[in-house]
């Protein structure tokens, strides 16, 4: 398994009369991956900051969006490594260089699918079983959720961190390339029986689930009538359901063309020969790594509270305007109401009950003022006075 500059640098010395676009193509490699990388780093760090220093961004979706954009960041930072080598057209960065960009390569690629499954599982609870979920889902649990994600991405990606190393490059003499070297003489080429399971682990699998979560999640948001839930709650949890599925169908617009070609490749005996199916390989490769970089777009367009958190941190406010100016979402919930007690309802739930209590015990108030009432000499009642 060959990086994308791989399969460049083999046919551009293999070829003596390349077509001018396979000529330029290392070029504008380059570029994309130096803008993908700037935006990336720049859109990601704006989340990281807005959702750790703004305390109405901790709520329990944004952690996860938190997670995904320390994922992307972790990733962005490879992609100079790749455009350098872009331009040599070898390794030189080293042994143990190699295995930590397969490593975060791996994270980015399965924890994003994971923390992904994560939020619309988030999403399919907090929608479909809002009562219910209100011991679950708190930052702390989010936290120890994310925590369990790369726990997870991390023991997936055991193979490429067993067995990525460098090599004696194929066409420069004296030269190396980073690849994945696996075991030969397998009854299944190890190439093809790692693009099946990252596929099937990395992409299949999560997008399945996602796809099952959020057809339940729609189902129940063209079922919930007016008496069920207030007005405002009702687009609250549309608004967050709405940039949750928007961000899924990005990732799988991005990803997909890409599985669908290694797919492909699988059934061809995995060569990249021509120069048509090099171009697509570096098209489908860099349209995977931009999503790394369009979550943030996604966030400043489609969520009011990111849209004016983005602002006040370009005006560098204090966190405490900032606060002022971003509102609660009614479908996730903040730091400061997670305190449960033993009979799992919180304090502001407590109150709110026992004003409801109130209301319905009492009877409604005649005036806004208050009343005394007098009697006379015979113990009679008088009529109200008004104080």
């Amino acid at each position: 398994m060959e990086t994308t500059v791989g399969a460049v640098a083999n046919l551009t010395n293999s070829t003596s009369d390349m077509p001018t676009y396979l000529k330029v193509l290392p070029y504008a490699v380059i570029v994309c991956y130096l803008l993908i990388c700037a935006l990336g780093l720049i859109g990601n760090g704006l989340v990281i900051y807005v959702v750790l220093m703004f305390a109405k961004m901790k709520t329990v979706t944004n952690m996860y969006i938190l997670n995904l954009a320390l994922s992307d960041v972790l990733f962005l930072t490879m992609l100079p490594i790749l455009a350098t080598t872009s331009i040599v057209q070898h390794w030189i960065f080293g042994f143990a260089m190699c295995k930590i960009y397969f490593v975060v390569y791996s994270i980015n690629l399965f924890g994003g699918a994971f923390n992904l499954c994560l939020m619309s599982a988030d999403r399919y609870m907090a929608v479909c079983h809002p009562i219910r979920s209100l011991r679950y889902r708190t930052p702390r649990i989010a936290l120890f959720l994310c925590l369990c994600i790369w726990s997870l991405a991390f023991l997936v990606m055991m193979p490429t961190i067993l067995y990525s190393k460098t090599m004696d490059h194929r066409i420069f003499k004296g030269k190396y390339s980073c690849n994945i070297k696996w075991p030969e003489n397998q009854a299944i080429s190890s190439d093809k029986a790692f693009i099946w399971y990252s596929f099937i682990l990395g992409f299949s699998i999560p997008v399945s689930l996602i796809s099952v979560f959020y057809v339940l999640v729609i189902l129940r948001l063209r079922h919930v009538g007016p008496a069920k839930k207030s007005k405002e709650k009702r687009k609250s949890h549309r608004r967050v359901t709405r940039l949750v599925l928007t961000v899924i169908a990005i990732y799988i617009v991005c990803w997909l063309p890409y599985w669908v070609f290694q797919v492909v490749l699988v059934f061809q005996n995995y060569k990249i020969s021509s120069p048509s199916k090099v171009l697509l390989f570096n098209f489908f490769t860099i349209l995977s790594y931009a999503n790394s970089m369009l979550n943030p777009f996604l966030y400043a367009f489609l969520s009011d509270n990111f849209r004016k958190s983005f602002l006040k941190a370009f005006k560098c406010v204090s966190s405490i305007e900032a606060n002022r100016s971003v509102c609660n979402e009614n479908s996730v919930f903040p730091r400061t109401s997670q305190t449960y007690t033993r009979s799992g309802v919180t304090s502001e739930e407590r109150m709110e009950l026992s004003s409801m209590e109130a209301t319905s015990m009492s009877p409604p108030p005649c005036d806004q003022k208050s009343i005394k009432l007098l009697k006379d000499e015979h113990g009679f009642l008088k009529p109200p006075v008004h104080l």
